[in-house]
């Protein structure tokens, strides 16, 4: 019978194999409810895409985020039953599941070191420092890293007084968020959506704040309704030029002026690495006077006409509107929202948040700036929450990023209860 099994296994594998047109885009990728079923190498669905999303983001690389269960995704799968002493089958059964379902950030997490990685990303990626992955495996500073390396990335717990963690409605909520701020330099903008009941409240919310790279998500969004359009088709190439240089975030700058870029790709740049020259490039095709119309339309109140200033208002705004745009067109926008969901950064308002909770969001950083819009997508109480800080403390913003983990914290409890 376990041979008979085997073959049926094997062969249904081998069907999978050879169906030459299936499509594998977000939107056309069977709907299974995750733990429905087992997961094995040649499955493919809604639950691979998730179970794919849930390895990446607690530290076991599965490759492309793209709901085929194939040989990366194996390896992602292998080394978390690795990691937590179960059978290493490569099969995600209950076992498995609960333990992914369980999985949190409490003890070091195992990462292998991949092609490409530097232990500046690494760190980014997980929300913790350079320093402190040092020490957590004995490394100096002068340590080089190599493929298939072991990697224990620590995960300091977020603790918020029980006195401000204790909320028993939104006012209640919003005053505790307040007197947290109060105990900490630099001015900060909160806003929040609950988006079943539509409840909102905010802190300096319609104010203007400097947005460094959290601009990058409407103009992305305007991209994807042009492409909805069929105004700019997503394969279309660009070629990258000596006026679209930036440095600082994304990986366009180790590239050679002359390279070529499709739009898509551009975008998953611009939002999973922060590319500062793949946004250049966007607004290149887009044009800016264009995208300032696009933020008008939506009814944003700070428009950036000559510096790059929003407000966490508008960028609540933005991202309420592209979940629900991305909802009505998940074939085109579905992509867009697919990416704020697999950013590098997860530092912010993801960071204290259990690992199967799927986080959509932007970061935007500057010397004195920490920012970070966000769709958290609690299974009965979904909200959206912006932060964002301006004239923070701290020579490497650190004192910001702790006040944005509490703030998540004490708005994700709240949501919980």
């Amino acid at each position: 019978m376990r041979r008979l099994k085997k073959m049926l296994l094997y062969f249904f594998i081998l069907l999978i194999a050879f169906v030459p047109t299936i499509s594998y885009g977000d939107n056309s990728l069977p709907q299974f409810s995750f733990g429905s079923r087992l997961l094995y190498t040649g499955t493919y669905g809604t639950d691979v895409l998730k179970l794919q999303s849930i390895l990446n983001n607690i530290g076991f690389n599965t490759g492309i985020i793209d709901g085929i269960f194939g040989n990366n995704t194996l390896k992602g799968v292998l080394n978390f039953q690795k990691a937590e002493n179960l059978v290493a089958d490569g099969i995600v059964g209950s076992k498995t599941y609960s333990a992914i379902q369980n999985a949190t950030w409490s003890n070091p997490v195992v990462y292998y070191v991949q092609p490409n990685d530097n232990i500046y990303f690494i760190a980014k990626k997980f929300g913790t420092s350079i320093q402190d992955i040092l020490n957590e495996n004995g490394l100096n500073s002068n340590a080089s890293l190599y493929t298939g390396e072991k990697l224990l990335i620590p995960h300091p717990p977020v603790v918020v007084p029980p006195q401000l963690d204790n909320a028993a409605n939104y006012q209640e909520l919003k005053n505790n968020i307040e007197t947290l701020l109060s105990q900490h330099p630099g001015k900060y903008g909160v806003y929040f959506i609950d988006l079943n009941s539509g409840e909102t409240f905010d802190i300096n919310g319609y104010d203007s704040f400097v947005a460094a790279s959290t601009y990058k998500v409407p103009l992305n969004f305007y991209l994807y309704t042009l492409i909805t359009e069929g105004k700019i088709d997503p394969n279309m190439e660009v070629q990258y030029t000596s006026q679209d240089y930036e440095s600082g975030s994304g990986s366009i700058q180790y590239d050679p002026v002359g390279t070529y870029y499709t739009i898509r790709e551009l975008s998953r740049r611009s939002i999973e690495e922060s590319d500062n020259i793949a946004s250049n490039m966007i607004m290149r095709v887009v044009g800016y006077d264009n995208y300032l119309n696009f933020m008008k339309s939506m009814g944003a109140n700070v428009i950036p006409y000559t510096s790059n200033i929003t407000s966490p208002r508008d960028l609540s705004l933005y991202m309420e509107n592209l979940l629900n745009y991305a909802n009505a067109h998940s074939s085109t926008a579905g992509e867009l929202l697919n990416y704020l969901e697999n950013t590098i950064y997860n530092d912010r308002i993801s960071y204290p948040l259990p690992s199967n909770i799927t986080v959509a969001h932007k970061i935007g950083n500057l010397s004195d700036v920490v920012n970070d819009t966000a769709i958290v997508f609690y299974p009965s109480k979904p909200y959206i929450l912006t932060i964002m800080g301006n004239n923070v403390d701290g020579f490497d913003n650190s004192d910001a990023y702790t006040v944005i983990r509490e703030i998540s914290k004490m708005v994700y409890d709240f949501q919980s209860r």
